[in-house]
């Protein structure tokens, strides 16, 4: 249902509104879903026998599908932004990386409340864990905008 005219209404940003607009409502409705599942009588009660309650698989359920959804929406805007705009794409990678580490900020709120009873003894691991995992794509991001910013491609040059 796009015509002529909603698109003059977006005007520069027509090619990256589609990928934008999946990523926000994604996301806009899983946190009303999660608030009002969060707001039953009980939830937060302890499952018996453990410290973890059912409102914090929830929260977990909920976040690693909001994980997802920024992931893969946030990396197609990124490719989006890649394709509508040329003189961008250098760094569209660091669009890419922003949304890589909020999925990742967002997998560690969420794993909290499950995994924080079980790092009791050595309270700095749980956080160390994450850290690692973000290392992964801040390494990649740097060698890629490295690689761009120089003007050498992934090749390899042959000597003599």
């Amino acid at each position: 249902m796009t015509d002529s005219t909603s698109n003059k209404s977006w005007g520069a940003f027509a090619p990256v509104m589609p990928s934008f607009i999946r990523l926000v409502a994604g996301v806009i409705v899983l946190v009303i879903v999660e608030a009002v599942v969060l707001g039953f009588p009980g939830i937060s009660n302890p499952i018996t026998g453990s410290t973890i309650s059912v409102a914090n698989i929830v929260v977990f359920m909920l976040g690693l599908i909001v994980c997802f959804i920024i992931l893969k929406f946030g990396t197609q805007l990124a490719d989006t932004v890649s394709d509508a705009y040329k003189n961008y794409r250098t760094w569209t990678p660091l669009l890419a990386y922003f949304f890589q580490i909020v999925a990742i900020g967002i997998l560690y709120s969420v794993t909290n409340g499950i995994a924080q009873p079980y790092f009791t003894a050595q309270p700095w691991a749980f956080p160390l864990i994450f850290l690692l995992i973000a290392l992964i794509p801040t390494i990649k991001v740097v060698v890629n905008m490295v690689h761009a910013l120089e003007g050498t491609g992934p090749t390899k040059h042959s000597q003599n």
